[in-house]
């Protein structure tokens, strides 16, 4: 599966909102699967976006993560991306430049543009 920078934003954007930090399984996100969805919740347990209660084997892999809110990092890498605008343009710079959409290329962009706008 590939990741959706995207669905990342938007997953931040709806954990930022929630009013509590009770686990919730599964979001509900308009156009993408629950697969998609738990998936990309597992990669930003993985990236310190979210703060996740894991599911795990005995042997110590993660199955699943049940997220509650957002990490530091998580809050840092959403107010450079918050801005529909300053998305739009750092999507279109990192994937004219690259060819691809690198999470840290991406936040550098966001940063970038965050900082000429002050």
């Amino acid at each position: 599966m590939k990741r959706d920078l995207d669905l990342v934003r938007k997953l931040l954007l709806y954990f930022e909102e929630k009013p509590d930090d009770r686990a919730e399984e599964c979001p509900l996100i308009e156009e993408y699967s629950s697969l998609e969805i738990k998936y990309h919740l597992l990669l930003m347990d993985e990236a310190g976006l979210l703060r996740c209660e894991r599911e795990v084997t005995s042997t110590g892999r993660t199955i699943y993560v049940l997220p509650m809110s957002l990490t530091w990092q998580g809050h840092e890498f959403l107010e450079a991306a918050r801005n529909n605008e300053f998305w739009r343009r750092a999507k279109a710079i990192v994937c004219d430049k690259s060819g691809a959409l690198s999470f840290e290329m991406l936040k550098s962009v966001l940063l970038h543009l965050a900082k000429e706008s002050i």
